[in-house]
C-alpha cells in the first residue's frame, strides 16, 4: 500500500496582514458610523432643545398678551380716574430690560396670569404681568425669560417664575394705526412713540396718550442653547452676530446653538376699530 504524503496548510503571513487590515478597517467604519450618529443624534437635540425653548416662550407669552387691555379703554393713559390702578409709565412698556433686552409689562383686570388663570374679578384687584430677561445662573450672561405678576388691592402680591432657561435677548417694537382703520401702518421702539407728555407721533382725538394708537406688538427673541454642539459639528449659520428686530447682537460663543425668532401680535382688546364692531 503507497504511503500517503501529508502536508501541513494554513495561512501565509501575507493573508494574515491582509486580513487584519480587512478587519481594522471594518472596525474603523463602524467606530465612523457610530460616532456620525452619535453626533447627529446629539445635534438634533441641540436644534429641537431650542426650537422648543423657543416655541414655549413665544406661546406662553402670547396667551398673556393678548389680554392686554382687557377691561381697560384703549384711549386711557392714566387708571386711577376708573379703578384703584397704580400708573407704570404712560405706556405701561418700557425699554432698557434686564441685560440689554426690553421689559414688556401688561395690565388687565382678569386673565392669565405667570402659569394660572388669575380670576381678580370678585376682588376688583386688577393685575400686571412683566416678562423680562434676568442672568439667575450668575454668571453674567442672560438665560432666562421671567415672567413676573403683580396684583393690587386687598391682599395683593407679587410672584415670579421661569418660563424658559436659554433666552438671551427680548426685543419689542409697537405696530402703530396712523389711518385708523384697524392695522399697524409701522412699528416703532417706545421711545420713537413717546408718552402722554412728550409723545413721538401724533395723540388721536379723544385720547390722551399717543399709545391709544398701538395696535399690535412685533417680538423678537434670541435663544440658545444649554447644551453644546458636537466637537466635530458646526453651527450652519457662520455669521458672528445675529440681528434681533434691528438690535445687531454678537453671538457669545461657537460652541452653542444661537437662533433668532420674531412673531407679531394682534392686540385686540386695544384696538378701537375692533371694539366698535
Amino acid at each position: 500500500m503507497p504511503g500517503t504524503k501529508q502536508t501541513q496548510k494554513g495561512f501565509s503571513l501575507v493573508s494574515l496582514m491582509v486580513a487584519m487590515a480587512i478587519g481594522l478597517f471594518l472596525i474603523g467604519a463602524v467606530i465612523k458610523i457610530y460616532i456620525d450618529s452619535k453626533n447627529s443624534f446629539n445635534t438634533r437635540n441641540v436644534v429641537a432643545e431650542v426650537a422648543e425653548n423657543t416655541r414655549f416662550a413665544l406661546d406662553d407669552m402670547r396667551r398673556i398678551l393678548v389680554m392686554a387691555g382687557r377691561g381697560v379703554r384703549a384711549i386711557e393713559d392714566q387708571f386711577s380716574n376708573r379703578r384703584p390702578f397704580p400708573d407704570i409709565s404712560a405706556s405701561g412698556i418700557v425699554d432698557g430690560g434686564s441685560s440689554g433686552s426690553d421689559t414688556i409689562a401688561i395690565r388687565y383686570r382678569r386673565g392669565p396670569s405667570c402659569g394660572a388663570y388669575q380670576d381678580v374679578g370678585a376682588g376688583n384687584r386688577p393685575s400686571m404681568v412683566r416678562f423680562y430677561v434676568t442672568d439667575n445662573s450668575g454668571d453674567g450672561s442672560a438665560d432666562d425669560l421671567v415672567c413676573e405678576l403683580t396684583t393690587y388691592g386687598a391682599g395683593g402680591s407679587t410672584t415670579t417664575r421661569t418660563l424658559v432657561s436659554g433666552v438671551q435677548k427680548l426685543k419689542a417694537i409697537y405696530g402703530v394705526d396712523d389711518d385708523a382703520d384697524g392695522y399697524a401702518d409701522r412699528y416703532l421702539t417706545p421711545s420713537q412713540i413717546g408718552t402722554a407728555s412728550s409723545p413721538g407721533i401724533s395723540i388721536p382725538p379723544g385720547a390722551n396718550t399717543p399709545w391709544a394708537k398701538v395696535v399690535s406688538i412685533r417680538i423678537g427673541l434670541m435663544t440658545g442653547s444649554e447644551s453644546t454642539l458636537p466637537n466635530s459639528m458646526t453651527d450652519q449659520d457662520t455669521s458672528s452676530t445675529l440681528n434681533v428686530l434691528g438690535l445687531s447682537i454678537s453671538k457669545p460663543d461657537t460652541d452653542h446653538l444661537y437662533r433668532v425668532t420674531t412673531t407679531t401680535l394682534a392686540l385686540r382688546n386695544l384696538n378701537p376699530v375692533i371694539q366698535r364692531q
